[in-house]
């Protein structure tokens, strides 16, 4: 979904159009719950961040402007969600990972093949795993990153870089691997 998508349909949830939030559900809620996974690790907790994601974008649809990067908001919502949540849990006990994800079966292959290449995140800085998420699973140029995240563009794209030859390293078993 365009960012160009996403300022119609906040416009549409702005007004109050019910129907433009569950468009935007459809067309988001898979990268959400698999960023949100990323982030904290758990299954049920990736769940809700995702449906609260989209609670909280329609409590503050007022706050959204048109020419805001949509999908960075959205993402920075869940992200904002997860570490409330983290947050929360570690005042009370920490996240566990669970070894297999309840339905798994109910995934679809695609879903499958995304999670285990999210699985070669975890050789990364937290740093670098929030810039391969958000350009990868939010769709975001380097550069939208870098504004998003309030870091310079050459530092983003050195830290993108770095970050895919560790994860080739890591696919490959540290073998060189041709393009």
């Amino acid at each position: 979904m365009t960012n160009h998508q996403i300022d119609h349909l906040m416009s549409r949830v702005q007004s109050g159009d019910g129907t433009a939030l569950e468009e935007l559900y459809k067309g988001m809620h898979e990268s959400v719950f698999f960023y949100a996974l990323r982030l904290c690790g758990n299954y049920d907790a990736a769940q809700d961040v995702m449906q609260d994601t989209f609670v909280t974008l329609m409590r503050k649809s007022s706050l959204y402007r048109a020419e805001e990067k949509g999908r960075a908001w959205i993402f920075t919502v869940a992200r904002n969600l997860v570490v409330d949540l983290q947050r929360k849990q570690s005042r009370t006990e920490s996240f566990e990972v669970m070894p297999e994800m309840p339905g798994a079966d109910d995934f679809t292959v695609q879903a499958d093949t995304q999670i285990d290449a999210l699985g070669m995140l975890d050789g990364l800085s937290a740093r670098e795993k929030n810039i391969v998420l958000l350009r990868l699973l939010g769709d975001m140029t380097l550069t939208e990153v870098a504004a998003e995240l309030n870091i310079p563009k050459g530092t983003v794209f050195w830290t993108y870089n770095n970050a895919v030859r560790k994860m080739r390293k890591q696919y490959t078993g540290g073998e060189h691997f041709e393009k």
